[in-house]
């Protein structure tokens, strides 16, 4: 990924982030939390491809964002993996 691909993917987590808030003042139902984690996990990973990218480690890099993809991956196609969840 690029620094513009980099930059438009954190606007796309910021913008899901709130999009994906319950409209609730209790408890957070469990799929909306499990979502949630996934774009903590997604932020990580982001963070830890730019600074792949700033130490120019090509291979971590590569690394870091395949496991970013797969995990943006996980949280746009929720349903199929609440119904069939992957075996890891």
């Amino acid at each position: 990924m690029n620094r513009k691909q980099i930059e438009q993917e954190w606007e796309k987590l910021r913008s899901l982030s709130i999009k994906d808030r319950p409209q609730i003042d209790g408890h957070y139902p469990s799929d909306i939390v499990k979502r949630r984690e996934l774009l903590l996990i997604a932020q990580v990973y982001l963070s830890n491809l730019i600074n792949a990218k700033n130490k120019k480690n090509r291979s971590l890099e590569k690394l870091e964002s395949k496991i970013y993809h797969k995990i943006m991956s996980r949280y746009f196609s929720w349903n199929t993996y609440e119904k069939d969840p992957p075996k890891i």
